[in-house]
């Protein structure tokens, strides 16, 4: 993998899924292992921490996507991106049509 596929959109989307997906995984884990109450509990301590963890998952994988063959962020390679498919163009007249017969 080249460092100029490193910012494709689908190399993009993927590390900020993984991002999203630990900095929710690692909030949560906090959140229940504390035993604090929702108003008790410390959020800027938890968001930080939280925060971090998305940080280091950008970083992983920006460093699998330097090191594997495939085209994600994955350490092994074997991961394999879609392109994302490009929206079909509506006529203007077709968006149109529904309002005019609910008009008339």
């Amino acid at each position: 993998m080249s460092v100029q596929s490193l910012f494709t959109r689908a190399f993009l989307y993927a590390t900020l899924e993984r991002a999203i997906r630990s900095f929710a995984a690692s909030l949560a884990s906090l959140l229940t292992a504390s035993g604090a109450g929702i108003i008790d509990t410390d959020w800027s301590e938890k968001l930080s921490v939280a925060g971090m963890a998305a940080l280091v998952t950008i970083l992983f994988s920006i460093g699998g996507g330097t090191f594997g063959k495939g085209d994600g962020p994955s350490f092994v390679g074997e991961e394999k991106l879609a392109p994302r498919p490009a929206k079909a163009a509506k006529p203007v007249a077709a968006d149109l049509a529904p309002a005019a017969q609910a008009v008339a």
